[in-house]
């Protein structure tokens, strides 16, 4: 009933509401969350020398209302967050926590914020062969739907448009129309922009899947007006005790991408990763083992993969190659992933990563990078949505320039930087 009556404050205005409202509200679900989050990570992946410091500690509140579905068919969800620092590092707004203030003498500081990061309508139906049909309407975080994700660490990025969502008994489809984006540290939602902020007027994407005996296909397609057109291939197979799967991810760039500056375009025409996996299913844990190869053709420079379909917008790139502290996104690297995660009990499950990208060179010069890292997860029993999190480990990789061009020394020679990341969270949901 608590949660019932702070819903009816943020929801409506009025003080005298039928009894169909109340139940509706009532009927509905309510979701709190409080998180406080550190996230101490020190890298050098843009400066020459030294490392920074790219401390974000955070307290963050979320209200998530998910509707029933008024005559079987109609509804709305709305999500609200608000975010404030605790305490930066110098380097703190490469992680996105926080909205960034510039003073007089352009010294930047964080800044709380508050924000909707959901607000859409949604429709369900089913038809006469038991396909399930759900359209929505409005502002929507979209996790690996078709070609395009979510982005942030503590808050998440949505998109503004239309989509859909098909089910049925083997088949799955997505369709997206999007029109604007909103960022992880920005309440605003912005219109849909090249890297050198020119105008894209619409993000489409298309996804299919079809699952039969254990196996399953996938594919998905999708465009930034005339920027990055992305593909996906994808194959799963699910035998005794294990899964095997394969993907490819294709981008390849269009008009608007090719006419950025040099220094915005990651690569020249096409760019690939392709990656197979298995997966080992042990009686108390998963240990999972996999190869990547990224090509990312780029004159003149260190190439990189890339698939987001505009220059503010995250592309899906749902695979081993995108790592915790890093992407192993270079031209020609090949990475090898071995993950283990492990249930010690009912109330305890930890694991362990490791990602090595080798095989890329710059300039004649043979170039690596590493992370490797440990998670513990704790969720007591006696109290019902509180859960504690640590995480973190070494890496290191070449020290480069943000159009990712490695950096040199007076000798003409690549260095690496050992960085750290440490990750800690409590958070309560109710």
């Amino acid at each position: 009933m608590k949660k019932t009556a702070i819903a009816l404050c943020i929801l409506s205005p009025i003080t005298y509401v039928n009894a169909g409202v109340i139940d509706f509200l009532q009927d509905s679900d309510h979701t709190f969350k409080l998180q406080n989050t550190y996230d101490d990570t020190r890298s050098g992946r843009y400066d020459r020398t030294g490392k920074s410091d790219l401390l974000n500690w955070a307290q963050s509140a979320t209200y998530d209302f998910d509707s029933v579905y008024a005559a079987d068919h109609y509804g709305f969800n709305l999500s609200l967050l608000a975010v404030e620092p605790i305490d930066t590092g110098d380097a703190f707004l490469a992680k996105q926590y926080f909205k960034v203030k510039v003073d007089d003498n352009g010294k930047r500081s964080a800044e709380g914020f508050n924000k909707f990061t959901q607000a859409f309508l949604k429709q369900k139906f089913t038809t006469d062969n038991n396909t399930n049909i759900n359209l929505y309407e409005g502002l929507r975080v979209l996790k690996n739907f078709g070609a395009v994700t979510r982005d942030g660490d503590i808050t998440d990025s949505a998109y503004m448009g239309v989509t859909a969502d098909i089910d049925s008994e083997n088949w799955n489809f997505k369709a997206g129309y999007l029109t604007a984006y909103t960022t992880p540290n920005d309440p605003d939602v912005d219109d849909l922009k090249t890297k050198d902020q020119k105008e894209i007027d619409f993000i489409y994407t298309v996804a299919a899947e079809y699952k039969n005996d254990g196996q399953s296909f996938q594919y998905h397609i999708g465009e930034g007006q005339d920027y990055v057109r992305s593909q996906f291939f994808g194959y799963s197979k699910q035998l005794t005790a294990k899964k095997v799967s394969a993907k490819v991810f294709h981008a390849q760039a269009l008009s608007k991408y090719k006419a950025q500056s040099a220094r915005n375009r990651f690569f020249d025409d096409n760019a690939y990763i392709a990656e197979i996996k298995t997966d080992f299913f042990l009686p108390s844990g998963v240990f999972t083992v996999g190869y990547a190869y990224v090509s990312a053709d780029r004159k003149n420079s260190l190439g990189r993969f890339e698939n987001n379909l505009s220059g503010n917008s995250k592309g899906n790139d749902n695979t081993i190659a995108n790592g915790v502290s890093k992407d192993f996104y270079n031209d020609q690297e090949n990475v090898i992933s071995l993950n283990y995660f492990h249930r010690y009990s009912q109330e305890v499950k930890f694991g362990l990563l490791a990602r090595y990208g080798f095989g890329f060179e710059y300039q004649g010069q043979d170039l690596y990078e590493y992370e490797v890292g440990g998670a513990v997860f704790y969720t007591p029993s006696d109290v019902p949505g509180l859960e504690l999190s640590l995480m973190g480990g070494p890496n290191s990789s070449i020290r480069r320039g943000r159009d990712n061009t490695p950096y040199l020394d007076s000798n003409g020679k690549t260095s690496n930087f050992d960085g750290t990341t440490l990750i800690a969270k409590v958070s309560y949901e109710f």
